[in-house]
């Protein structure tokens, strides 16, 4: 069995995570960046855009809900498995940061054109690796 915790920092990841598919509803961008222009996650996801826009945006999302499912349920290594679906999540998001378009050479230039999705989601990561590191098992 999992040990449990009631102190609210044990709920960090989960929380964090749940911000990850917050953000997934909100634009991810506020103008034609990374060929977004202004989409959700999951616009990207169910639109004819390049594989690499739906790998990373899966992957992304994904990983935050397994995470979330993975500190409800009783499994054996539930710890590693936590930290490899939040690697999982973080790496989606950065493939789609890093391999699309201009990021990689102008992303001081594409921070200002980043949309409320984006910073929910970098937040929401900050706080399950925050999370993560305070409960490990």
């Amino acid at each position: 069995m999992a040990k449990k915790s009631n102190s609210p920092l044990s709920y960090l990841f989960v929380c964090g995570l749940a911000l990850v598919v917050i953000g997934c509803f909100f634009p991810l961008s506020t103008t034609k960046l990374f060929g977004l222009n202004g989409s959700t996650a999951f616009s990207i996801i169910t639109s004819d855009s390049n594989g690499i826009l739906k790998a990373g945006s899966l992957l992304a999302f994904c990983g935050a809900v397994a995470g979330i499912v993975l500190s409800f349920i009783s499994v054996k290594n539930q710890g590693l498995l936590k930290l490899i679906s939040l690697i999982v999540s973080i790496a989606g998001g950065l493939y789609v940061v890093f391999n699309t378009s201009s990021a990689g050479k102008n992303i001081a230039k594409a921070t200002l054109n980043f949309g409320p999705g984006f910073y929910i989601i970098l937040a929401g990561w900050i706080i399950a690796v925050i999370g993560w590191v305070l409960n490990r098992e």
